[in-house]
């Protein structure tokens, strides 16, 4: 399922419950692989308790957080786009 989930990031233009449709899968199931992927270092957040408003050691403000489940969006990183069979650019780092 993180195969398909990477290629799907990299394709683009969905919402999560768009894509757990997709995937045949509950939300609440795609959430915690889409947080295993992140802790894995194959997507990145964007927003929430990763974005730059928060100190390191401020407590999460977001609404009913668990973990910080306010993102705004997810980043495919170097090691996500290889799971998804994307080819690197030339001269990029990893």
């Amino acid at each position: 399922m993180m195969r398909a989930i990477a290629k799907r990031f990299s394709e683009g233009g969905f919402t999560l419950p768009e894509l757990a449709i997709e995937l045949d899968t509950k939300q609440d199931v795609l959430l915690e692989r889409l947080f295993m992927m992140e802790r894995l270092g194959f997507i990145r957040r964007n927003g929430g308790c990763n974005g730059s408003s928060r100190a390191d050691d401020a407590p999460c403000r977001c609404p009913g957080c668990s973990g910080c489940r306010e993102v705004t969006g997810y980043t495919l990183t170097g090691k996500g786009r290889r799971l998804a069979g994307i080819k690197r650019p030339k001269g990029e780092v990893v």
